[in-house]
């Protein structure tokens, strides 16, 4: 499948009883505007009703019927429905969606990857600060639902006819899946849904995202003031190893960030960005003229072996 967008489930025995979201049917102690994680997104292909009723038969009921509607120049068909263990699923239909936010191609098949998770925002401000301050995303969309449609999304999110709703989709263009896009309902928002979003109760409990430094990010969550759950940590036993660190975002939010790590020959585990800055430096080993008057071949030559081999010894010796 798709490398971005992917959906990860777990089992746990026994099984856990609280949920991240329960905010439709008979006992919804929660309400569509708390502030929390809130739907998983799916592309289907246009015409959208076949795929409803597919998904009907299946036994799953719609929160809503098909609803079209326009943010900006993009133009969707959405429709929500309460998926496996409750947790709200929407499936679209992109009428006009950009290159930053429908891949080309998609959906391969009945059903895309996730382009899209949604999370009810509290402040604003806040957010954005987050989510372009901190993670460095560009947000492809933030704007107002104009009030010629906002009946039609006040239908879509079961909210009250006139509600204000703003949105916010972030993403890491030019990659168009594995967005999150922030829904705000200004002075309709509701209760937080704390420490509700974490592995171990039902819904969609994490947010995985890959970091270059996880070191680096660490500071900056630090210095906005987010929680950091579970610091940056090694993990061997689990495939490929790479470096792991949990944190909450504003909006009770729960993320995965991972680091990639790359095995040297020697079998010590590094860090992928210090073995890219160890390759950067073969300048500083111009010095090592013993080797080079004991090598027979040509200048030309010569120069990149005693790169090589300075590369080599001074990973060893950081390292060691």
């Amino acid at each position: 499948g798709y490398a971005m967008g992917q959906l990860r489930l777990v089992e746990f025995t026994p099984t856990p009883t609280q949920k991240v979201r329960l905010d439709f049917g008979a006992i919804n102690a929660d309400s569509g505007t708390d502030v929390g994680p809130k739907a998983i997104d799916f592309y289907v292909a246009d015409p959208i009703l076949p795929s409803v009723r597919k998904i009907e038969s299946a036994g799953y009921k719609f929160r809503s019927q098909p609803v079209r509607h326009q943010i900006g120049n993009t133009i969707s068909e959405e429709c929500l429905f309460s998926g496996p263990d409750g947790v709200p699923v929407l499936i679209m239909v992109g009428h006009r969606h950009f290159p930053t936010s429908l891949r080309a191609g998609s959906p391969d098949g009945p059903f895309s990857e996730i382009p899209t998770i949604s999370v009810v925002a509290g402040d604003l401000a806040r957010t954005r600060a987050f989510y372009a301050g901190v993670l460095g995303l560009t947000a492809v969309t933030d704007a107002e639902t104009p009030e010629a449609y906002r009946s039609l999304v006040n239908s879509l999110t079961g909210t009250p006819d006139g509600t204000r709703i703003q949105f916010l989709l972030y993403a890491d263009p030019p990659e168009a899946s594995g967005k999150i896009l922030c829904v705000h309902f200004f002075n309709r928002t509701g209760k937080r849904l704390t420490g509700r979003m974490k592995p171990g109760n039902l819904g969609f409990s994490l947010l995985t995202h890959d970091a270059k430094n996880l070191d680096d990010l660490q500071q900056k969550l630090r210095v906005f003031g987010a929680e950091i759950v579970t610091p940056p940590t090694l993990i061997t036993d689990d495939g490929k190893p790479y470096k792991l660190m949990l944190a909450k975002g504003p909006n009770e939010e729960m993320f995965e960030f991972t680091q990639a790590v790359a095995v040297p020959s020697k079998g010590r585990l590094a860090p992928v960005a210090k073995a890219k800055t160890n390759k950067a430096k073969p300048k500083a080993k111009k010095k090592t003229t013993p080797e080079k008057a004991a090598s027979k071949k040509p200048a030309a030559k010569k120069k990149p072996v005693a790169k090589k081999k300075a590369v080599k010894k001074k990973a060893v010796k950081k390292k060691g």
